[in-house]
């Protein structure tokens, strides 16, 4: 899965939506809701680690906002939890329906 927040973000090329990433498990009362319950983020966005050689600050202007900087503004820029779970959800029903057309014919 690629980054979602990037993607949304339009930082990240076409070419690279199929590489993988974290998954972030999203909560109910500090509980995980389950695996089905969550949406995939880089490094950065997940858990603030700049990438190598990047500063925390050109991190936060070039990527934007990272969960661990504070959940009500990551949600204020991003959405709610229950909307980036159903844009993940979206793309992955995406990639099923392109992975079974390309199953049928090649």
């Amino acid at each position: 899965m690629v980054c979602l927040l990037l993607f949304m973000r339009n930082l990240l090329p076409e070419h690279r939506v199929i590489r993988g990433c974290e998954y972030h498990h999203c909560k109910s009362g500090n509980i995980r809701r389950g695996h089905a319950f969550g949406f995939a983020m880089c490094e950065w966005h997940h858990e603030r680690k700049p990438l190598q050689g990047k500063s925390f600050q050109w991190m936060s202007r070039v990527y934007g906002w990272s969960l661990k900087e504070g959940s009500r503004t990551f949600h204020d820029l991003y959405g709610s939890d229950d909307e980036l779970i159903d844009q993940q959800t979206y793309i992955n029903e995406l990639r099923l329906k392109h992975d079974r057309i390309q199953a049928i014919y090649g």
